[in-house]
This record gives structure tokens, sequence and C-alpha cells, in this order.
């Protein structure tokens, strides 16, 4: 009897353990999104709302709720799942603002300084190691800098006495990717032709047929294909950059016409992530609001 009790025993702990040893539900997480654009209107909430469900559930984040906050134009956000910290930020806080520029050689932008620096743009260029032997790898890089001095060298070059010396046209942006010794390169951009944007992109997707080198694909809507040509043909060994909010995220150089408005971008070191991401942000619409992460916990 005494067996019989033991084996019974033993059955019921045999059944119990799949039970208990399931992997536990992971924690919910809640981020709060607040609008930079205070009293931001119930419907820009409501289609920001929208876009980011969309981004998310692009990137597979299951059971995710987006709860508006009117009165404090917030958005309080909801989910399980884990996402790298530096990506979901990135999914919920960039805007989406997508720009194909021409670049311009460095030499015309430093003419419109003049031939005598000083104050902050004297520091700049001292970050920016522009009185160094440093040759960078494109003619369209103003300069290369540690990434703890871009803030400091942007501050200067949005002051008054430079934007009074600089054309609107010309806008200096940095690459988001940082490169050799965690240095950030500073391109010359020409905003002159805004043609390729958001709006006349058709599709993008992700290829990764060869996983060590994933690409970005896109395709412009046919309206622009005569226009992507002769941008193409215009830029012939030149970078064309690929801005979005104001970042350089590509500067491929262009080796030949493209005639039917596509381009594949690669990037040493980029993830799949990295690239989905992007698709993500490029075909899921522009977030209205721009937003600050308030908490995250």
């Amino acid at each position: 009897m005494k067996t019989l009790r033991y084996i019974i025993t033993g059955i019921m702990l045999i059944i119990a353990i799949p039970f208990y040893s399931q992997t536990p539900v992971k924690n919910e997480q809640v981020i709060t999104l607040q609008s930079v654009t205070k009293n931001a209107s119930n419907k820009l909430l409501s289609e920001s709302k929208e876009t980011l469900l969309r981004r998310l559930e692009f990137m597979s984040l299951r059971d995710v709720q987006i709860i508006p906050n009117d009165t404090k134009s917030e958005l309080v956000i909801k989910f399980r799942d884990t996402l790298n910290r530096e990506t979901l930020s990135d999914i919920l806080l960039i805007q989406g603002h997508v720009n194909f520029y021409e670049t311009m050689n460095r030499q015309e932008v430093l003419k419109c300084f003049g031939k005598q620096t000083s104050g902050c743009v004297q520091d700049a260029f001292t970050f920016l190691h522009l009185s160094d032997s440093i040759h960078p790898r494109s003619e369209s890089v103003f300069g290369i800098a540690d990434t703890k001095d871009t803030s400091s060298i942007n501050s200067c070059f949005s002051s008054k006495e430079v934007r009074g010396k600089v054309p609107d046209y010309v806008k200096l942006l940095w690459t988001v990717y940082p490169g050799v010794n965690n240095q950030c390169e500073l391109y010359c951009i020409s905003s002159s032709d805004n043609t390729f944007n958001e709006q006349n992109i058709k599709e993008a997707h992700a290829d990764f047929k060869n996983p060590e080198l994933p690409e970005l694909c896109i395709t412009f809507k046919e309206t622009v294909w005569q226009s992507w040509k002769d941008a193409t043909l215009r830029n012939m060994n030149k970078p064309i950059a690929l801005v979005i909010d104001n970042k350089v995220y590509f500067a491929p150089r262009i080796m030949g016409e493209i005639p039917h408005g596509k381009i594949s971008l690669t990037g040493h070191g980029l993830s799949k992530t990295e690239i989905r991401k992007l698709v993500a942000i490029m075909t899921c619409g522009t977030l209205p609001l721009k937003f600050t992460m308030v908490s995250n916990n």
C-alpha cells in the first residue's frame, strides 16, 4: 500500500513538473511618449498612434497597446516582447522624413566661411580636424569629429553668425553610424531639390540573400523615374545621400545611371534588425508629431 502511494505521488510530480517549468511570461513594458508640440490635437495624436502601431507590428512586437492621453499630449505604449533599446527608441521617435539629396564639394562650402575664421567657427574647425592632414574618403565630407563633439559643432553652425554666411540650401549633416574610433562624418548636402522624398517612395523592402550584407531596397514611384535617372547622370562618381530626419544614413557613390527609380543600399556592420527598422520607418508612414521619451518602465 505504501509502495502504491509512492508511485501515485511520483506520477503526480511528473505531471506537475511541466506546468511549473514553463517559461515565465515576460514582464509588461510601459513607455510614455510626450509630444514636443504642446496641446497637440486629438487627431494628430490618433494618427501618431496608428503609425506607431504599424511600425511595432512590422517589427513583430505582439500584444501592443497604445493609449492616448489627450490632456497631456502623451501616448502610453504597453507591450510584452523585447527589442533592442536603441532600435525601439528609433522606431518610436524618428518621424520618418526621408530625402535623397545631392552632395556638394567641401571646398564650395568652405568658401562660404571666408578666409578668416574666429570664435566658435574656429573651435568647430579644430574639432573637425580641418587644419590636419586628414583626407576624408569623400570630397563631400566637410570634416570628421568624435561623436562627443558633434553637439558643440551643431550649436556653432546653427548660430546666426554662420547661417548668415551659408546659403539656406546648404546643409551640414552628420552620419548616423559612427566609423573608425567612434567618429562621425559631416556631409555637405544640397537641399535645393526635394523631389526624392518619402511621398515619392513606392516600395521599400529588405533583401537578406547575403546574410553578411543585408540590403535596403527602395523603388520610387514611376512619376519620378526620369528625374531619378537625370539625378544619377548628373551625379556620376559623386555620392547621393539618404537622409532621414536630417541625419545621413547612407551616401553611396553613383557609378552609373539608374533608369527605373531603384536603389539598393548596403553597409558593413548593419544588422538585419537595423535594415528592417529602416523599412518600417519608410513604409509605415511619417509621424505627424515629434515625441520625446519621458518614461521607460
